[in-house]
């Protein structure tokens, strides 16, 4: 039996994104893949933060489906 695994297409590198995070929208810009999925939504990508603040860590992991388009 052959299994045939469908592609997607993921957020390319360099991509603007933000999302929102407690009360406040995060903002930053996709450095890479960290997780591979099934669909777009549910890989995890690395987003380096544009706008952290001290105690938080400056590269993040969010889904896809938590990422938007900046």
């Amino acid at each position: 039996m052959t299994v045939t695994r469908k592609t997607f297409k993921t957020i390319p590198v360099g991509t603007k994104v933000s999302w929102h995070y407690r009360s406040a929208i995060g903002h930053g810009t996709v450095t890479g893949v960290s997780e591979i999925g099934t669909n777009a939504d549910n890989t995890m990508y690395t987003v380096r933060e544009t706008d952290h603040h001290p105690g938080e860590p400056a590269i993040v992991r969010h889904s896809g489906k938590a990422l938007s388009r900046a």
